[in-house]
């Protein structure tokens, strides 16, 4: 009997180490199945990071070539800019400008930084930007320099304008014309270098342009005399005056008086004798002269 339950008790361990060494092998291979399954899932994962990477290199690559002909351009534009910079500035100095005094910022140096974007700024980026904000402060200087020029320009086409003698100097009939006429001493036919014009005598005689007093003074054949240069080779005189107002190197502005209408020099009465010369040779004067 005793052995009868001895035999028992020794198959039943024998079971039970059975069935344990069952489960442990069950846990051991889904243990496996999952370590490898993990395994499988992060050779995926790498295989799909490696793509990205390689992705991303190729982008950067891209970038960094498409920089590259950004700061090409950028560098030519400076070029560009600079050599505009140095007309303007020769451009002032042949105008007699005065040099603007708003200073250029010089280029800053800008380092390459990490945002909160996780974006990367390459030093090619950086140095574009920073070419840029200098070419910003020459943009700004030259147009400041154009913008003077400009106005300056303007100013003096106006100026110019009122230079040209179109005002009548004295108003009144035109006794004797431009061009061929008989004496009025009898010496035949002569050349009139300029208008008669009659008014009482003295009558104001006012410039006709803005311009510089050459001569004032008395003259045997014109009597008193007033040469005014208008710029561009262009003189007018006024004769026969019987008073002066300015003398000579005084400038004069259109409308102002120069003398008074008189009879002196080769006069038969009071009138005014108005020439336009145009280097040196007499024109007439009634091309310039608005009615």
């Amino acid at each position: 009997m005793l052995d009868v339950r001895f035999l028992y008790r020794t198959t039943l361990g024998r079971r039970f180490v059975a069935a344990i060494g069952i489960a442990l092998a069950g846990f051991a291979a889904r243990h496996a199945w999952q370590a490898e399954r993990q395994s499988s899932a992060l050779r995926d994962e790498v295989k799909w990071l490696r793509t990205r990477l390689a992705d991303k290199r190729e982008v950067i690559a891209r970038q960094r070539q498409e920089m590259s002909r950004v700061a090409g351009a950028v560098d030519h534009l400076a070029r560009t800019t600079s050599a505009l910079g140095e007309r303007a500035a020769q451009a002032r100095r042949l105008a007699h400008m005065e040099q603007s005094r708003v200073e250029t910022p010089g280029i800053l140096s800008i380092a390459a930084t990490l945002d909160g974007g996780m974006s990367i700024e390459s030093e090619d980026a950086g140095h574009a930007l920073e070419e840029l904000a200098w070419l910003e402060g020459q943009a700004t200087a030259a147009s400041d320099s154009l913008v003077v020029l400009a106005a300056l320009v303007k100013q003096r086409e106006t100026e110019a304008l009122h230079s040209v003698p179109t005002l009548w100097p004295v108003h009144g009939l035109v006794t004797s014309p431009f061009g061929a006429r008989t004496s009025p001493y009898g010496e035949g036919r002569e050349m009139h270098p300029g208008i008669d014009i009659s008014a009482r005598y003295g009558l104001p005689v006012t410039a006709p342009g803005n311009g510089q007093v050459i001569f004032a003074g008395r003259d045997a054949g014109y009597g008193g005399l007033v040469i005014i240069d208008h710029g561009g080779e262009l003189d007018t005189l006024y004769g026969h005056l019987s008073a002066l107002y300015v003398r000579e190197g005084e400038p004069v502005h259109r409308g102002q008086a120069l003398g008074a209408v008189g009879a002196t020099g080769r006069a038969t009465g009071a009138h005014l004798h108005y020439e336009v010369r145009v280097n040196g040779t007499p024109v007439d004067p009634r091309r310039y002269l608005v009615n």
